[in-house]
């Protein structure tokens, strides 16, 4: 059929003429049935709007639907130009397709347009048009149908714009996930790295971390940590001034500080000093989420302190020793004097004797005494040499010592270290030392007993040191006398003793830049452990 007389057909004939064309189509069922398709009741039907345009551009079919969708353009809209109906935006892109499918046969599927209905409100359409040929598949028309996607539309719309935002919204969150881990991680690393310790405790006690300082505070070895440990299950801990401060700033939540406190570490051992700072963490509803404890190595500091005070003690003492000995010299002459012409002078069988002797023995302590209080002021002040202390042990006069202790039933043990232990020092300031701590073993084994002398050298990080140990099997020494036993005029001996011995080789072992320390408990004896820096590679002595 010529498109001149299908544009001259009615709607009913139109319909009926389709009708009639696909009436030569069959759809089989299960059982292969033929099946004839009303497609006109399927056209009316559809809630799409279905159209035909002939090859001149004329409405020339429009469905139930679009009646329903443009009642007041039913009319007015069928047998005119499509054209018309097309908003002059959309004008131009309707032109070329209506070409493309008429002259070219192309199809066009789902292709969204934007129009306006009846009431002026936009809306949106996805539209399909396909080309309709006759007999000798010749292009007569074409066939259009178009979807209402308004909703659809508007919905997808919102869609985006919500995943647009979320979008942002999530990268927002996503940047400021890294630069909370970039300070988190900025904040660990400054932690790690920390000079001073750093460890954090939750409110039940149980450490959540520690930093590389606080493990070499601690002396921790390899692998030890005390992350898991629950410190208030550690007497030693919960004793402790560090103890005390957690309690405080648990109970109060405010920042505890405390200084020089006296601390021993629950995996090494170490005896430390330190200064701590406790810091409460709570939450927005004011409840302590984590306590953060920072602590500062304050030993060898304290250790410094203690020897510049002790040495400013001793050199004040020495001072005042040294005048009192000196004012001394002369009134304890003059009475020597005065007793040696009584002595003379008394005759025999005397009752003046008996006081006589009383008086010399006592004038006798005045002048040990005062050489004592001299050998004191004078601690630093005698010359120095190399020595070895390998050799003084084997000197004359404590080999004669030791000799005389051997033959009064002691067992002497004496152990010389395995190479030169040299020190810069006073050959008779050494001597004394040895032979000042002889005597106290001694006099400690009343009922006799083992005095061992031991001397190694130990390798230091600051150098080499020479370490000297006396023990004795003895009677030992009570805690509380531990502290006052370097004190001066201190001493369990009786009235004979002066009570400045100890006190006097502590101040030698100070001025040749050494440390004393010892460790007695009652009825198991008695350890003086003396370390001295050793001279390494000493200059040979001039024989010339």
């Amino acid at each position: 059929m010529k498109s001149k007389e299908l544009s001259n057909l009615s709607k009913e004939d139109l319909i009926q003429k389709i009708n009639d064309l696909q009436k030569k189509y069959l759809i089989s069922s299960g059982e292969n049935d033929k099946v004839q398709i009303d497609y006109r009741t399927l056209l009316e039907a559809t809630s799409d709007i279905i159209f035909v345009i002939d090859k001149d551009g004329n409405l020339v079919y429009i469905n139930s639907a679009w009646k329903e969708f443009f009642p007041s353009w039913a009319g007015k809209t069928l047998g005119g130009h499509f054209l018309d109906n097309i908003p002059a935006i959309e004008k131009e892109r309707a032109s070329f397709v209506f070409n493309e499918v008429i002259h070219n046969g192309k199809t066009f599927e789902n292709e969204m347009m934007k129009t306006y209905n009846e009431k002026n409100q936009k809306i949106y359409m996805t539209m399909s048009l396909n080309p309709v040929k006759s007999d000798n598949d010749e292009i007569v028309c074409l066939i259009g149908i178009m979807k209402n996607i308004t909703e659809k539309h508007i919905a997808e719309k919102k869609s985006k714009e919500y995943s647009r935002i979320l979008e942002i919204k999530v990268k927002e969150q996503l940047t400021q996930a890294q630069e909370l881990k970039g300070l988190r991680d900025f904040n660990e690393d400054i932690i790690n790295h920390a000079p001073i310790g750093i460890f954090v405790m939750d409110p039940s006690g149980i450490i959540l971390s520690e930093n590389t300082s606080l493990k070499k505070i601690m002396a921790h070895g390899e692998g030890q940590t005390i992350i898991g440990t629950n410190l208030l299950n550690n007497k030693g801990f919960v004793e402790s001034e560090l103890g005390r401060l957690y309690e405080l700033s648990r109970l109060d939540k405010k920042i505890g500080r405390a200084f020089d406190i006296p601390y021993t570490s629950i995996i090494s051992g170490r005896q430390l000093t330190i200064n701590a700072t406790v810091v409460p963490v709570t939450d927005a509803k004011g409840t302590i989420e984590k306590i953060i404890f920072m602590v500062e190595d304050h030993t060898e500091q304290a250790a410094i302190t203690r020897r510049v005070y002790e040495a400013e003690k001793l050199s004040a003492l020495g001072i005042l020793s040294s005048g009192v000995a000196s004012e001394l010299k002369y009134y304890v002459s003059k009475m020597v004097m005065d007793l040696n012409f009584v002595d003379n002078n008394l005759e025999e069988g005397s009752p003046a004797i008996e006081y006589l002797d009383s008086l010399h023995h006592q004038v006798g302590r005045i002048k040990n005494i005062t050489a004592q209080l001299v050998s004191l002021s004078a601690a630093d002040e005698k010359r120095r040499d190399i020595c070895d202390i390998n050799k003084i042990l084997t000197s004359h006069q404590v080999d004669v010592m030791l000799k005389r202790l051997r033959s009064e039933g002691f067992e002497i043990v004496v152990e010389p270290a395995n190479e030169p232990a040299t020190v810069q020092a006073n050959q008779e300031q050494l001597q004394q030392l040895f032979i000042q701590f002889i005597e106290n073993a001694e006099e400690a084994m009343p009922e006799k007993g083992t005095i061992s002398i031991q001397v190694k050298t130990k390798p230091t990080p600051s150098g080499k040191i020479a370490i000297i140990t006396i023990s004795d099997t003895g009677i030992g020494i009570p805690e509380e006398n531990l502290k006052k036993i370097f004190q001066p005029f201190f001493t369990t001996k009786g009235k004979e003793a002066t009570g400045l011995g100890l006190m006097i080789t502590s101040a030698i072992v100070q001025n040749l830049g050494g440390a004393i320390g010892l460790k007695s408990s009652p009825g198991e004896g008695t350890s003086f452990r003396i370390a001295l820096p050793v001279v390494e590679n000493p200059p040979a002595k001039d024989e010339s």
